[in-house]
């Protein structure tokens, strides 16, 4: 358990949040799907576009914090910001379309960048306090 920092916590997050929201689109999809089949297209096209979006959040957070890991191992406070900023878009997304599983997902997201910014914070804050 040692060897689990902030930032493989805050992936392991991440993708999760990512998950939980790309699964509440594709939950949005059906029931659009369901409101097309049922005669209700106004229904439909609301419940595909809140989705789609859905979908795009997902993927975004999803890249965010594979790329925090990865490739911006050595900056993680860019990463962590864009996750709180994907996560604040998501809970606005889901205030359309009311997903349990998107906010959730928002949620650990959201996690997932504080969780990325933590070791920067805690570095600038020990440098400023030792200037």
């Amino acid at each position: 358990m040692a060897e689990w920092t902030e930032q493989r916590l805050g992936y392991g997050f991440g993708l999760l949040g990512a998950g939980l929201i790309a699964l509440g689109g594709l939950v949005g999809l059906v029931t659009g799907a369901a409101d097309l089949a049922l005669g209700h297209p106004l229904g439909a096209l609301g419940a595909v576009s809140a989705a789609i979006v859905l979908l795009v959040v997902g993927g975004l957070a999803g890249f965010f914090a594979w790329i925090g890991r990865h490739d911006w191992s050595g900056r993680p406070m860019a990463s962590g910001i864009l996750l709180i900023v994907i996560a604040v878009i998501g809970w606005a997304v889901v205030g359309i379309d009311a997903s349990l599983l998107a906010l959730i997902g928002s949620l650990f997201v959201f996690l997932a960048g504080i969780l990325f910014v933590l070791e920067p914070a805690r570095r600038a804050a020990s440098s400023v306090v030792s200037a």
